[in-house]
């Protein structure tokens, strides 16, 4: 009996692995896709995607103007130079004062009635930052070197040293309307979040009526070089501001235009 029952296990086991051993029937060649199949094929199709124009280290070339230029000096304060391939070294600037915060004291009322006139039209701005001295520039350029370990270049790209900074100018301002940003002196401020407000879409409109440009568009950076803020405004007086935002102009492209020897630029690479 238990020869019989042995046997008869065997058998059973044999069985299962000769029925797992059979291999699955080939689908069939008229058999429909799967959902899963189709959602798979679907998900790896890829779209085509934009061939971006590769970085230039070229210099940038000086536009062709047809228009009458305006009438003014390059050499007078108001084109002072100042960014990554120019420095002025340690400058100084005609100190004044608005709302608190140091400004060159010659675009002053120019700044004030800007700001004014943008709260009369119901937006809110402050000013972040304008002159910054020196010493100041120097501390924050020579910590970002140690505390970083970067190297100059690296550093250029973090912390701008004493001659290429326009806040040493003190005709930049960076303005704002956000409060927790009014007067500060954070080193590497920035608001990013400025571009998509109704102030800067105002600025962007006017604030050539008050001698102001914006100084750093992005794809006029091969001529400066120099890391850029958002919320950068520079004052080159009215006549030059309006000629530059109606031709589309950086400053370097406008002093280039009444001399080219004036604005230096690298002949190989660039901080930006």
């Amino acid at each position: 009996m238990k020869k019989r029952i042995l046997a008869g296990l065997l058998a059973a086991l044999l069985m299962a692995v000769c029925v797992l051993a059979i291999p699955a029937p080939a689908a069939s060649a008229e058999e429909p896709e799967t959902e899963e199949t189709v959602v798979e094929e679907q998900e790896t199709e890829e779209a085509p995607q934009p061939t971006l124009p590769p970085v230039s280290a070229e210099k940038p070339t000086v536009p062709v103007i047809t228009d009458p230029l305006p009438d003014v000096d390059i050499h007078s304060w108001e084109f002072m130079l100042c960014n990554s391939y120019n420095s002025r070294g340690w400058l100084t600037c005609q100190r004044g004062n608005l709302e608190g915060i140091g400004i060159d004291e010659r675009i002053r009322e120019a700044a004030a009635t800007l700001m004014a006139d943008a709260r009369a039209a119901g937006y809110t701005i402050f000013m972040a930052r304008a002159y910054l001295n020196t010493e100041w520039l120097e501390n924050m350029y020579l910590t970002t070197f140690w505390v970083s370990r970067d190297d100059p270049i690296v550093t250029a790209r973090k912390a701008q040293a004493p001659g290429v900074s326009e806040h040493q100018t003190g005709l930049a301002i960076d303005f704002t309307d956000n409060f927790g940003y009014a007067a500060t002196y954070e080193f590497g401020f920035d608001d990013p979040e400025i571009f998509d407000s109704e102030l800067f879409a105002w600025l962007m409109e006017h604030c050539a009526d008050y001698g102001f440009v914006f100084r750093y568009p992005a794809e006029k950076a091969p001529w400066y070089g120099t890391p850029c803020t958002h919320a950068h405004f520079r004052y080159v007086g009215v006549e030059a501001a309006k000629f530059m935002t109606e031709h589309d102009l950086c400053l370097e492209e406008f002093i280039s235009l009444y001399d080219p020897d004036a604005v230096y630029i690298p002949d190989n690479g660039r901080l930006a």
